[in-house]
């Protein structure tokens, strides 16, 4: 199952939050059926049909309030971040401290044939950091993985799900649970997930289980460690 992909989709959400920070030095474009700025604050209002643009990030709502000297933001109202080929959609988005951005209700992000969604997902930029707390959700072309909670460490190529994580691929027929399942995908290195605590894994009618299996990507090869219990089916 390529779990890679998960990488992608979450650097992807990062890759659109930053665009509203690493921007900074370019202007700032609101459209709006009503529109308020005051200079001494620095504070813009937005209301009806609203369309903020800065560098190659567009996000549109329903209402916004911008800081133009902090460059906090909030957004309401059918919120939709738009950037390059991919698409993200909320009831709310809003930016703290030129670090931290909060999507939040049902939130979803599209790229290509991958859809991320839970109810929030927090990203911090200083620590290139992102984390879905409650009912995360990765829907892949080859398969589905969901968990309590999705965390990506974007510097290490790391994701970890945890709490009832479930990994589904009808392509390659694999159905695997565990308590913890991390990903690993750093550059020159064969892409691996280990899953720990009540690990199961089936494939084929194969049943694996222990307290640690590690699924080699590449060549979908399994290492199990600690106490194990295999079935294998006749063929």
């Amino acid at each position: 199952m390529k779990l890679s992909r998960i990488l992608l989709v979450l650097a992807l959400t990062l890759g659109m939050a930053t665009q509203i920070y690493a921007a900074q030095t370019k202007p700032v474009e609101l459209a709006a059926d009503v529109i308020e700025y005051d200079s001494t604050t620095g504070i813009m209002t937005g209301q009806g049909t609203i369309k903020l643009t800065q560098g190659n990030a567009v996000v549109t709502g329903s209402n916004v309030n911008y800081n133009t000297k902090t460059q906090e933001a909030v957004i309401t109202g059918g919120v939709k971040l738009v950037q390059d080929n991919a698409v993200m959609t909320a009831e709310e988005l809003r930016s703290y401290d030129n670090n931290h951005i909060i999507a939040s209700g049902d939130v979803e992000l599209v790229k290509g044939d991958n859809t991320l969604t839970g109810p929030q997902i927090d990203y911090y930029a200083d620590k290139s950091y992102a984390v879905i707390n409650n009912n995360a959700r990765l829907k892949m072309p080859d398969g589905i993985m969901t968990a309590n909670k999705i965390e990506a460490y974007m510097s290490d190529n790391q994701i970890v799900g945890t709490g009832n994580v479930h990994i589904v691929s009808q392509t390659r027929q694999l159905d695997a649970t565990a308590d913890q399942a991390s990903y690993y995908g750093a550059k020159g290195e064969q892409g691996r997930v280990v899953l720990t605590g009540n690990a199961k894994a089936v494939q084929e009618g194969n049943v694996l289980q222990g307290n640690k299996l590690t699924i080699y990507l590449d060549d979908n090869a399994v290492n199990a460690q600690g106490r194990t219990k295999l079935v294998i089916q006749p063929q």
